[in-house]
């Protein structure tokens, strides 16, 4: 029976820890989407925000596709 329980445990544990993945995968994507935005404002003061947004968010999409 205690066997039993463990098993289980581990495949909760699991379970949970893969849904936690994918909920804070997105919140991390746009944070660093934001924080691209503000160093290429920054840097580029003449670079408008849909510039600057379609630049950060190409750029962060190829990086986490490395």
């Amino acid at each position: 029976m205690k066997k039993y329980k463990s098993i289980i445990f581990i495949i909760v544990a699991l379970a949970l820890l893969y849904v936690a993945k994918d909920k804070y995968s997105s919140f991390n994507l746009s944070k660093s989407i934001q924080a691209c935005l503000m160093g290429q404002k920054k840097l580029n003061p003449d670079l408008t925000r849909e510039e600057a947004e379609k630049i950060c968010v190409n750029y962060v999409k190829e990086q986490v596709g490395k």
